[in-house]
């Protein structure tokens, strides 16, 4: 697997690394297509409280007079990832959890694990942690399903990115993703969120086998086409908008619409896909989860409204639309296949000393 390494503010590939043996307690702590729905002028990614407007006079002043320095604030509002410390009911969870720490880049990143069966790996958003999706735990251990799920870099209780403090790069993200679903064996389904979602795509992208089906809810799936919405949110110049685009480019040798998830259909063969998106999400608009669905071949869309963003991941109709999603190419734990009763009977003739191979149908 792959790592990331800075040269000459490049970033090329190297070698990541993978769990930590000695485990300890881990405390929880463009336009759209003919059909498409159109675009709101504006979505609420960066709040408006207290600090916003101060925040977006500072960077008209220095789109005017020092763009080095605005290209710079830019830079550093798109990579910092709010800390959100878990809600009771998740802390919870992650208590009861097996915790599993790996290194990323030498950095640890915190995992925990829930029950036993086929692996189902829970992704959270920008900002969120591994509790965030606590709501879709219980149901997919009652599926028979064991639960992994993990802190990103600079995020929750994982440590700090290699970039630093709050930022950190969907590219780190994707890649400690990989780093825990090698760890924790093959991904029968991968739930994510937002964010998470968009690394979820990375990785796929650049040669991660995946799961066997996927659930993306609300995810953000057009970066590229975020930036000069966010640039004039935030009261960045066009040019320095353009400034700050290329310089990404350059930082990890790749261009932005990588970074994008309806184009990953043309690349590669993808897995059954189901798309939850809400028609009132402010934060990441309804359009994002529209193309993905559109784009990805075996692809359903789950529509919701008065949700928003985050509130469709305890809402009880959306989990248990999820679970069933993740639990369908699964069988039945209460109840014994033909391939349970050969097993048996396999067990049964070999403590006899008999060999059934041949005798048997398959």
């Amino acid at each position: 697997m792959d790592t990331l390494r800075e040269e000459n503010s490049t970033i090329v590939r190297s070698e990541i690394d993978g769990p930590i043996e000695a485990s300890t307690p881990v405390l929880p702590t463009a336009l759209p297509a003919a059909g498409a729905p159109s675009r709101p002028a504006q979505a609420s990614w960066v709040g408006g409280d207290g600090w916003f407007p101060l925040l977006r006079a500072s960077m008209r002043a220095l789109s005017r007079v020092a763009p080095p320095l605005a290209v710079a604030l830019f830079d550093r509002i798109w990579f910092s990832a709010p800390r959100t410390p878990p809600r009771p009911e998740a802390a919870a969870w992650l208590a009861r959890g097996e915790p599993m720490p790996f290194r990323v880049h030498g950095h640890r990143v915190n995992a925990w694990s829930w029950g036993r069966g086929p692996t189902v790996l829970l992704v959270h958003g920008w900002g969120g942690n591994a509790g965030q999706m606590h709501a879709l735990i219980a149901q997919l251990l009652e599926r028979g399903l064991r639960v992994v799920a993990f802190d990103a870099p600079a995020h929750g209780s994982s440590d700090p990115s290699r970039l630093g403090g709050r930022r950190v790069s969907m590219i780190e993200i994707a890649d400690a993703l990989r780093v825990v679903a090698a760890g924790v064996g093959p991904i029968a389904g991968l739930v994510a969120h937002s964010g998470g979602c968009t690394a979820t795509a990375l990785a796929l992208r650049d040669g991660w086998t995946g799961p066997e089906r996927i659930a993306f809810v609300a995810p953000f799936a057009l970066p590229s086409e975020a930036i000069e919405p966010f640039g004039r949110a935030i009261g960045a110049s066009l040019a320095v908008t353009a400034r700050f685009r290329a310089l990404v480019e350059h930082r990890f040798a790749r261009p932005w619409t990588d970074f994008d998830m309806p184009g990953l259909a043309a690349r590669r063969a993808l897995p059954p896909l189901l798309v939850v998106h809400d028609r009132d999400d402010r934060e990441v608009p309804f359009f994002h989860g529209h193309a993905v669905a559109e784009a990805w071949p075996q692809a359903r869309l789950a529509e919701t409204g008065g949700l928003g963003h985050r509130r469709l991941l305890r809402d009880p109709s959306v989990v248990a639309d999820i679970v069933a999603f993740m639990a369908s190419g699964q069988p039945d734990p209460g109840r014994a296949t033909p391939a349970d009763a050969r097993a048996e009977l396999d067990r049964a003739y070999a403590a006899a000393g008999l060999d059934c191979g041949k005798s048997m149908p398959a």
